[in-house]
């Protein structure tokens, strides 16, 4: 598949009928901690992605929230993700983003395609979708989030 111009509007609702999809999916095969995190769910406003759930931990289920920016880079060839907030219970803020970011770091080193750089996640997006055997020959130009969408400009 060759893929050279796309402009795509999601809904809240969309992401997160695939969201609970995903995580339903994810804990059949990985096992007994994904079957801890119950009600993700992603909120789009201000210009943020805003992840919310809550992981089984003990008796309480603990609140965990991550607030993040998109935005393009390298000239329309990879996707930044940054993790602005993380907080979890009472605690978090931009030292939770850090440690997390570090973790992530971890995980993904020697990974096509990704990279990490402070609290910011670069995602380049053709190499990750050869992949999937799809041949980008655009750009991303732009992200919006306004009024509970997404809206992606690919060309």
């Amino acid at each position: 598949m060759i893929l050279s111009k796309l402009a795509l509007t999601l809904t809240e609702t969309d992401i997160n009928n695939g969201l609970t999809a995903a995580f339903t999916k994810m804990a059949e095969t990985h096992g007994e901690m994904l079957k801890k995190v119950k009600d993700p769910s992603v909120q789009l406003k201000d210009g943020r992605l805003i992840f919310k759930c809550k992981a089984s931990m003990g008796f309480v289920p603990l609140p965990i929230e991550a607030q993040l920016r998109l935005a393009p880079s390298q000239n329309g060839e990879a996707l930044d993700v940054t993790l602005s907030k993380l907080s979890m219970a009472m605690m978090g803020g931009e030292a939770g983003a850090n440690a997390a970011m570090g973790q992530l770091a971890t995980a993904i080193a020697g990974k096509p395609g990704l990279s990490v750089s402070g609290n910011t996640l670069t995602i380049a997006v053709s190499e990750l979708a050869k992949l999937r055997g799809i041949q980008l020959d655009g750009k991303l130009n732009d992200i919006a989030i306004v009024n509970g969408t997404i809206a992606l400009d690919f060309s």
